[in-house]
């Protein structure tokens, strides 16, 4: 009876880790068909394409949306890029695209990457450039725009 009770047990736990892993690959499948999503949208209107790496509880994050928001940068993003937003949650989520774009959160976030319109990386925040944006002025930001 025991050894039925152990087995039964195993089952509902592997099962439990199968359903867990095959919630991670829908995830990673939503966002994978987004970024691709992007990258056909950027081909199409000539423009590069920032993917933006970030949470909602980052002061940092919401510093450098702030700044992205207010007139000169938003016309010049609505210009010349697509703005493609990746929630990373607290580190745990995304992480699939984030690996596959050379890990640009190594050093914090926000983290950006700009792709130029056919797909290939042009440049990459990994050094956590952005980690401190919200001690950052709208000029380096634009400076930053304005250099890619």
């Amino acid at each position: 009876m025991e050894r039925k009770f152990r087995t039964l047990l195993s089952l509902l736990i592997f099962g439990s880790s199968l359903s867990a892993l095959s919630h991670c690959f829908k995830q990673s499948d939503i966002i994978f068909s987004q970024y691709e999503e992007n990258l056909v949208l950027a081909k199409k209107s000539n423009r590069k394409l920032i993917v933006l790496f970030g949470a909602d509880w980052c002061p940092d994050c919401r510093a450098l949306d702030g700044i992205f928001g207010e007139p000169e940068p938003k016309a010049i993003l609505k210009e010349n890029f697509i703005l493609f937003k990746v929630d990373v949650g607290r580190f745990d989520k995304n992480l699939s695209l984030n690996e596959k774009l050379g890990n640009p959160i190594q050093n914090g976030i926000p983290a950006l990457v700009i792709l130029s319109p056919e797909g290939k990386i042009l440049t990459s925040t990994k050094g956590g450039e952005f980690s401190n944006a919200s001690k950052m002025t709208k000029e380096q930001v634009l400076e930053f725009l304005y250099h890619l």
